[in-house]
């Protein structure tokens, strides 16, 4: 076994973009190499778990929710683990549950250490967590829920065995399935990320659009940019988007999320879309909803059908 330090860690391709989130966040970072089957084909990450104070803010140091959508974004399967005496959904699990939207299908909760209680209680701390977590995630279906004692000591006294031996071996074949349709992950993955760069690039363009309309010759922009940045539902730029094109207004970040991106970045600053387009190469947001229409699902499709058909000729054989 090698044990790897967070540099060592980014250092490595797959790894290298973690350098963002600063050194204290590397020091933090610890990994393990080993010769095993399984981490031939999958890498396991574990996230700190998280820390409800109420309403005193944790500082960790380094961007502590980038960094989980850093792992949230290269995952194929997430799972949420609980302890049974530790319910508790506070801001921290909150922001983190947020995080996890539109990742419902790839969700899985997790409660620990259920041979210390009998199968009643355990049924009822399940209903009970489902119904706390279930508000907080966009999809209207129960996320997956197993329970089990996921160490290596054996269950205590009176604990419901099979029923515990029942979801661990259910919650094994969800992690092996997830491991087989990796590939499939990472078409629909490169989807997701194309989609949020065209919605992106088309809200700034439309707060752009917006902008070069009002402003005027002797105007400040400054100011006109300031007025729309900080009150686009009276510019209807939101809507307009919706109307204007496929995008929907639930897939686009809250305003609040671009008064922050443009008083880092000035409006006025950026160029058109339009201005991106040339006659020979045509225009790169176009081929962007091409792909995200088309080409990526046709792939996915591909991909698919390649696959039944390897799996049909192992059968024969």
């Amino acid at each position: 076994m090698e044990d790897l330090g967070g540099t060592e860690l980014a250092a490595e391709f797959g790894f290298a973009s973690l350098q963002k989130f600063g050194q204290e966040f590397l020091k933090k970072l610890q990994a393990k190499k080993m010769p095993n089957k399984l981490l031939e084909r999958a890498t396991f990450a574990e996230i700190p778990g998280v820390l409800e104070t109420g309403s005193r803010k944790v500082d960790r140091r380094y961007p502590f929710n980038d960094a989980c959508q850093w792992f949230i974004d290269h995952a194929d399967l997430i799972l949420l683990v609980y302890d049974y005496a530790k319910l508790d959904i506070g801001p921290e699990t909150e922001a983190l549950l947020d995080q996890l939207k539109g990742r419902e299908s790839q969700v899985r909760i997790i409660l620990n250490k259920a041979d210390e209680i009998t199968a009643e209680e355990m049924l009822k701390i399940q209903g009970n967590l489902v119904w706390n977590v279930s508000p907080h995630m966009a999809s209207l279906e129960p996320p997956t829920f197993y329970s089990g004692s996921f160490w290596s000591r054996p269950y205590k006294s009176g604990a419901p065995k099979k029923l515990l031996k029942a979801q661990e071996q259910s919650l094994l074949t969800d992690i092996k399935e997830a491991i087989d349709k990796r590939i499939e992950h990472r078409i629909a993955t490169a989807r997701r990320f194309a989609v949020r760069v065209r919605n992106h690039a088309k809200m700034v363009d439309c707060y752009l659009t917006t902008f070069n309309n009002h402003m005027s010759m002797f105007g400040d922009k400054k100011s006109v940019a300031k007025n729309i940045v900080d009150h686009p539902e009276k510019y209807s730029i939101y809507e307009g988007l919706s109307a204007m094109t496929n995008i929907s207004r639930y897939d686009l970040p809250d305003p609040k999320a671009y008064k922050a991106f443009f008083r880092l970045h000035p409006l006025y600053d950026f160029p058109s879309l339009q201005s991106t387009c040339t006659f020979f190469r045509g225009c790169p947001v176009n081929k962007l909803d091409l792909a995200i229409a088309y080409d990526l699902p046709e792939l996915m499709t591909s991909y698919k059908r390649r696959a039944e058909e390897a799996a049909k000729g192992d059968r024969k054989k």
